[in-house]
């Protein structure tokens, strides 16, 4: 199937003066998926509205090379780097971990992003880096802001505006600061709304949303070597449809509140100190009645929940031995809760019956410069991991005056020992080693070797959905995935055209694999049964990424990828695996005017 994109964006932009180094705060899109420091040719500067108009994150990240995603509504694509995706990818969203509040991932991450919010967005492939949370084995992304640097006048601000045609959507953002370089006010809102757009046979598809968000940064000098910001931020997305669903989203709130402390040394082997500490507050709501009918034969269901986090980061760098060193500690723990309740709001089944991750991690990773043509690179990385539902033996009373069952009961049916949800504790290493080495002037290549290991998250650990008809049971007794990967890069630059080739193995133990099964069902015969369970796997693929600045304002870029992943115990695919993929791109920026076509085949 051949999926070909035309869009067109034209952004009303009013400076005032604009935020200076920031010419119509142009958000800088980074993609490091090999050597350091390189910037995508194909995307490095685009305007706050993009060639083609993004609802959030992930449609962003998704026109990017390399980069897939799993769409369900017209909002909330949940990316895919290398195959990889959910908790196998850490995101931070301005050093803020956040995550959803829907088990079956209405609302990731990225989907809590207004992209013309941010001032850069970096996206690190593969395991390239231990100082941003554990795991990441398919890759880091980090959608950060900036301190707003403003002229002798004191203030600047941005309005942006952005029409899609199919599904009458369109985007309106204001970002306004004021200040000085002792402190600043910043603000910015966004507002989306889209309706139920056409397929290329013409058939309607669901997929509005109405999306809004609302944020205040302050910062403060508190000396020359110091500074002090603060940020809250409120999300709000309504009337969300999903056609790939059995429900929709009345709702999907997050308020997220951060603080960050930096400080300068001016002396010693310290360098610099960074001290971030963030909250996150996830209400998301879906239901098969309020947005839809029904359907025949069913009960008119909910299912509240909620997702609350909280986190530390300390981070210094420093430079000893002529060794550029970052390290540090950080702490992220985060508590689930979920029901399946009837439309009067009575609970049917706990889902998340007190899902609570703790993790604690402490890390380090070095750069040194070996002549003129080298650089070595590597990290390690230790995390101390404890996990425990903590309502799981609670019940939710009676359905049809038969007594529910506990979490704990519902895991010993796909074969778990009774206690399951009990507290456990798990030790993972992991780290990378990589080199860079200049071939001239024009070439280089790189290779790096790297081990991650992520903990299962709280759908796989702890889901506990028994129904007459279907079964959806995680596994407390899940091990922890380790990737051991390794991966060859190869760039060149010339004067008007870039190219990056990279190739890259991944063997995985303990692959996280949801299975679907078929189980009795007493008089209704068989029923479908999802469960979890460890396997081995492999990845591997490889990326070609090309770029070509035809004048000043003309741009050709082209990206081919392949990923293949398999289940080794099995001999079978693994599932969401994107297919061969190449993306063309032609865009023109002139001015406060980008035009763009993009081709995906």
């Amino acid at each position: 199937m051949i999926k070909t994109t035309l869009s067109l964006a034209i952004a009303a932009i009013i400076s005032a003066p604009a935020f200076a180094g920031h010419d119509d705060k142009n958000l800088v899109i980074e993609i490091t998926s090999g050597l350091p420091q390189v910037e995508n040719t194909l995307q490095s500067e685009t305007g706050a509205v993009q060639a083609s108009p993004t609802t959030d994150g992930g449609e962003l990240l998704q026109s990017l090379s390399g980069v897939s995603g799993i769409r369900m509504g017209g909002r909330s694509i949940d990316p895919i780097i290398r195959g990889q995706s959910q908790t196998q990818l850490n995101i931070l969203l301005d050093g803020a971990y956040i995550h959803g509040g829907c088990p079956n991932r209405m609302d990731p991450p990225t989907s809590y992003t207004s992209v013309d919010s941010y001032d850069s967005v970096t996206v690190i492939k593969g395991n390239r880096t231990v100082v941003y949370g554990g795991g990441g084995s398919g890759g880091t992304v980090l959608f950060e802001r900036e301190w707003p640097q403003l002229d002798e006048k004191g203030y600047g601000g941005e309005l942006s505006a952005s029409y899609h045609g199919n599904g009458d959507r369109y985007e309106l953002g204001a970002d306004l600061a004021a200040g000085s370089d002792d402190g600043y006010v910043r603000v910015i809102g966004h507002k989306s709304e889209g309706d139920n757009y056409k397929d290329g046979d013409g058939n309607e598809v669901r997929s509005s949303f109405e999306s809004l968000s609302k944020s205040l940064l302050v910062g403060y000098r508190l000396s020359d070597l110091t500074t002090l910001e603060a940020s809250y931020e409120k999300q709000e997305e309504d009337d969300v449809l999903f056609a790939g669903a059995g429900m929709d989203s009345p709702y999907a709130d997050a308020d997220t509140a951060r603080l960050k402390l930096t400080h300068e040394f001016e002396q010693g082997a310290l360098q610099q100190m960074r001290l971030e500490l963030y909250k996150s507050d996830v209400k998301h709501n879906m239901d098969n009645y309020s947005l839809r009918s029904t359907p025949v034969g069913m009960m008119p269901l909910q299912a509240p929940s909620t997702s609350d986090t909280e986190g530390l980061r300390l981070m210094f760098d420093a430079r000893m031995a002529d060794i550029d060193w970052t390290f540090g500690a950080d702490i992220q723990n985060n508590e689930r809760n979920a029901e399946l309740q009837n439309s009067a709001g009575v609970a049917q089944r706990i889902m998340w019956a007190g899902a609570e991750i703790d993790q604690t991690g402490f890390f380090a990773e070095g750069e040194k410069v070996l002549g003129a043509d080298d650089i070595v690179k590597a990290g390690l990385r230790y995390d101390l991991i404890t996990a425990e539902a903590t309502r799981r033996d609670e019940t939710a009373g009676t359905v049809m005056a038969f007594p529910t069952l506990s979490s704990d009961a519902i895991w010993q049916m796909a074969g778990a020992p009774t206690g399951a949800g009990e507290e456990r504790t798990e030790h993972n290493v992991g780290g990378f080693a990589s080199w860079t080495h200049r071939l001239n002037d024009q070439y280089s290549v790189e290779s790096t070797l790297s081990r991650s290991v992520r903990t299962a998250d709280a759908t796989e650990r702890y889901m506990a959905r028994s129904t007459g008809m279907s079964d959806w049971i995680g596994n407390p007794e899940l091990e922890p995935e380790k990737h051991h990967q390794l991966q060859v890069s190869l760039q060149g630059n010339l004067d008007t055209m870039s190219w990056s080739a990279t190739g890259w193995y991944n063997r995985v133990d303990d692959y996280i694999l949801r299975q679907a099964t078929s189980v009795p069902a007493g008089m209704m015969g068989t029923k479908n049964r999802d469960v979890y369970r460890n396997v081995s796997a492999e990845l591997y693929g490889a990326e070609l990424d090309v770029g070509y600045q035809l004048d000043e304002n003309w741009q050709l870029g082209s990206a081919l990828t392949w990923t293949v992943g398999n289940n080794l115990d099995d001999d079978t695919p693994l599932s969401r695996i994107a297919p061969l993929e190449l993306n063309t791109s032609l865009d023109y920026q002139k001015d406060h005017l980008q035009v763009g076509v993009e081709w995906q085949l």
